[in-house]
């Protein structure tokens, strides 16, 4: 029994890591491209896949692939739930490996980024207009993950699930200004980088869902008080919840 249940505990952990993982990765993204292009380069995509021609591209490319690793490793509570997660996670390693379309500038050698293109190939045609479907597909089904989170929650967690929701809605409400921002008049869009703003948006707030999802703040108090000598031991010192109120998911490793 005891071996048991440190085998059960030992999962709950994986599980709470994993969660907490994605959401580091979700809420720092935004905030990392904007602060390594302010130190590498002067330059400021208008979206977030535009940081693929800085000096960040390695940053950007790796983060996406270990958030496509980690989603498609985790296994939630359903068939539903995993095939999301499975599509939200491959669709976002294609993100990272076609990239986006180069920013296309015929003013002149002296004015233009050394990253943009006088015309674009049909190869750098075809594999932007692939980037452009993944990364739609991928914010949409994170909007749809946040959404199922409120779904699977119990219902005594009620603020959880006002956080799910929002965070969802957020999501979905962001690809869609997104998609709208392509119509606004260049005036209105040299102003702001209205895509870059949606997009970074929508991550972050995904990024909030799985802090909620894997008791981030829980987990940091915990640390805290254990630094002070003053840990609850009725909570996983790991996750900073209790094992017994943790709802039953598919069991992975990873």
């Amino acid at each position: 029994m005891s071996e048991r249940s440190r085998d059960k505990n030992e999962l709950i952990v994986n599980y709470m890591f994993l969660r907490q993982t994605v959401g580091w990765i979700g809420t720092l993204l935004p905030i990392v491209l904007l602060a390594g292009a302010a130190f590498t380069s002067n330059a400021r995509p208008d979206s977030m896949s535009g940081y693929y021609y800085t000096d960040m591209r390695n940053i950007f490319v790796g983060t996406l692939c270990a958030l496509g690793v980690f989603l498609v490793a985790y296994r939630g509570y359903d068939g539903v739930d995993e095939f999301i997660t499975n599509v939200a996670g491959f669709a976002a390693i294609g993100v990272a490996l076609f990239p986006t379309k180069p920013t296309v500038c015929t003013t002149g050698p002296g004015a233009c980024p050394a990253s943009s293109v006088t015309r674009l190939s049909t190869h750098q045609q075809v594999v932007g207009d692939i980037h452009l479907v993944l990364a739609a597909i991928t914010l949409i089904a994170l909007g749809l993950m946040a959404l199922r989170f409120a779904k699977q929650n119990r219902q005594r967690f009620a603020a959880e699930n006002l956080i799910y929701r929002a965070s969802g809605m957020t999501v979905l409400c962001c690809v869609v200004l997104a998609a709208l921002s392509n119509l606004l008049p260049s005036s209105v869009k040299g102003h702001w980088p209205w895509l870059f703003i949606f997009e970074a948006l929508a991550v972050f707030v995904f990024g909030v869902s799985w802090f909620v999802k894997g008791r981030t703040i829980q987990g940091i108090r915990t640390r805290i008080q254990a630094w002070h000598g003053g840990t609850d031991n009725t909570s996983d010192p790991g996750t900073g919840t209790s094992p017994v109120n943790e709802p039953t998911e598919q069991a992975t490793t990873v």
